[in-house]
């Protein structure tokens, strides 16, 4: 159900972006009625399964002897639309900013910097999520092409959830 997005020049995460960043986004049909960002972002971005829990854990085991962040339990609690939209929602996928049709997440750290776009595109009649990374260092960039694949996978899993908000085209 998800498909490759053409995120648009005017969007939230183009402040952050540079030539050499990674940007990557995916789409799904956006349910009807069309909530807001913030009520897209608790629904697809924070309706975690178990084994992308799992995902995390591990990830988590791998990367502290190195330094990196690595979250916990707290940082995969759902926010509450009013977390969200007084930019209250903090920890790995802190809230940047809010708006009606865009919720930016993410955090900085050494290896990489991370934001996540979870966009409400009325135009395109789609829910959008849209990932930037910044690569610091090799460190950075090997992380990256490790965990791309199931990125994908995991946003792709991500947006199957909106179909929960509602009747979809």
């Amino acid at each position: 159900m998800a498909r490759n997005f053409a995120y648009p020049s005017d969007g939230a995460l183009r402040q952050y972006f540079a030539e050499g960043d990674f940007l990557d986004s995916q789409c799904a049909p956006l349910p009807h009625p069309a909530p807001d960002a913030a009520e897209l972002t608790i629904a697809t971005f924070f309706h975690t399964p178990g084994w992308v829990k799992a995902l995390l854990g591990l990830r988590n085991l791998l990367v502290a002897p190195f330094g990196l962040k690595t979250g916990g339990a707290s940082d995969l609690r759902p926010p509450t639309r009013e977390e969200i939209n007084g930019l209250r929602y903090s920890g790995v996928f802190a809230v940047h900013s809010a708006t009606p049709d865009e919720v930016i997440l993410g955090t900085d750290d050494r290896h990489l910097d991370f934001r996540v776009s979870i966009l409400r595109s009325e135009a395109d009649d789609v829910v959008a999520i849209s990932t930037w990374v910044r690569p610091h260092n090799l460190a950075g960039r090997a992380y990256l092409a490790a965990v791309y694949p199931f990125h994908r996978i995991i946003i792709a899993r991500f947006l199957s959830n909106a179909d929960r908000l509602g009747v979809t085209r």
